[in-house]
Parts: structure tokens; sequence; C-alpha cells
């Protein structure tokens, strides 16, 4: 699509290959990330992603009956029944935003009408697609988002080490191209204090997800002590983006 046509914010490819030249496809099955809300009355977070979850997508194009590329792939990928990973169902074509399934995910044709021939003119073609998993979004500006998921392999108890290993998810890039570093801070009030890194925590593009980091102090107290953690991730720009403020006591040595 090197010139923009009626429909182009609507197009879909699966691949490099363009399904229609005007495309219009509706997608029913939205639900919003709530990983970081763990109690009821808890503030929603705007900042999180939306994430699309199953559900079915429906399309609806427009293409020249003599370049039906991309209506035959489509429907050998519904004679298959293939698994679909690389459909692109874009939302502003312009700026490269699409939805495409996320890894682990993927599509499968159920319905596919109409597919053109070698005839001149312009045809039309529908087909249904269901939803294996989450579709996520690609080359959208929203914020960067960071997770705080927990604390793992836990060695502050008696007779321990004293050692902690944070767990956190970058689970939105936005629109950052730059590495993003990500890591944790720490400490006994919510002013933190310490903190923590690791060598894969920091994501270059496109790459995103969970890391871990071990905590750099020993932690034993001699009496329990309650601390306090959280995930960041720290932008080209240096501003920082901070998940949910988690906690934990220590056992007493």
């Amino acid at each position: 699509m090197a010139n923009a046509k009626a429909g182009y914010k609507g197009a879909v490819y699966i691949g490099a290959v363009e399904i229609g030249g005007a495309n219009s496809w509706t997608w029913g099955g939205m639900t919003r990330n709530m990983v970081e809300i763990d109690e009821f009355g808890t503030e929603i977070i705007k900042k999180q992603p939306l994430q699309r979850v199953g559900g079915d997508i429906t399309i609806n194009a427009s293409y020249k009956l003599d370049s039906d590329a991309g209506q035959k792939l489509l429907q050998t990928r519904f004679d298959a029944a293939t698994e679909i990973t690389d459909i692109k169902l874009y939302t502003d074509y312009a700026n490269n935003i699409y939805l495409t399934p996320k890894a682990g995910s993927y599509c499968i044709v159920t319905n596919c009408n109409n597919v053109g021939d070698t005839s001149a003119g312009v045809g039309t073609i529908t087909a249904t697609l269901c939803v294996n998993g989450e579709l996520e979004q690609i080359g959208s500006t929203t914020s960067v988002a960071v997770v705080t998921l927990g604390e793992i392999d836990n060695t502050y108890g008696a007779g321990d080490t004293g050692q902690v290993s944070f767990w956190g998810e970058l689970i939105h890039r936005g629109g950052e191209t730059d590495n993003l570093e990500c890591y944790f801070e720490y400490g006994t009030t919510l002013s933190f204090g310490a903190t923590t890194y690791a060598s894969e925590t920091t994501f270059s593009t496109p790459n995103k997800g969970e890391y871990d980091a071990d905590s750099a102090a020993n932690l034993i107290t001699s009496v329990p002590t309650l601390y306090y953690y959280r995930a960041v991730a720290k932008l080209a720009d240096t501003s920082l983006v901070y998940g949910k403020t988690l906690s934990f006591t220590t056992l007493d040595s």
C-alpha cells in the first residue's frame, strides 16, 4: 500500500501480504489487564495497556480480482486450519500501528468467502478468525508499563543468607525504540533507598518481558522487618516509570 486509499486505516495483512485494498474489521472481546489490582476498591491503573483476549475477528475487504494473492493465502490458511501468528490488524496504517497475536497466541480462520479469480474488476471478501489467546498492539504511543510481580527464592528466614530475588515484568514499551533499563527499588520505608540490577534487565527494541534481580544487601534482622519494593523502568530520556509497591516481612535471625 504505497498510497493511502479508502479503508487504509483498517488494513489487514498476513505477514507482508495484504488481504484487501479497502478493509474494515471488527473484533469482539476486550478486557483490561488488571494484573496489578489485587483487591476490590483498588484504584484503576489507567496506564495498563488493554489486552485483547479471545473473541472473533470479522474482516470485510475489497480487492482487485486479478490481484488476489492475499485472499488465496487466507483461503489456504482456512483449508489447512493453520495457526496464524503473523496477522496484522491495522488501526492506523500510516503510523504502523496494528494488533497482532501475542507470543504463544494465534488466530484460526473459521470462515472465508468470495475468494477472487483471474477476472478483471473489483471483488469483496469476508472472513472470520477466532483468537486463541491475546492480541497486543504494536507501535502504540501508550505509556511504558512495568509490573511488580513479587519476590521469589526468599532466603530471609532464620539461618538463611538474607538474599531476596525480586520479580517484575516490562509489559509495554509504548513508543520507546531505545533501550529500556529495568530494575528494582527496595527499602524499609516508602522512600526505598536501595536499588538492585541484573544484566538481563536491559530490553532493546522490540524486546520486553519478565526479569528478576537479587537484593544487594543481607536483609536478615534481629526482629521481623517490613520491606517495600517496586519494579522500575528507566527510559532513554532518564525519566522513570514505576510498578506497584509491594512488601514482605522478614523473619528474625
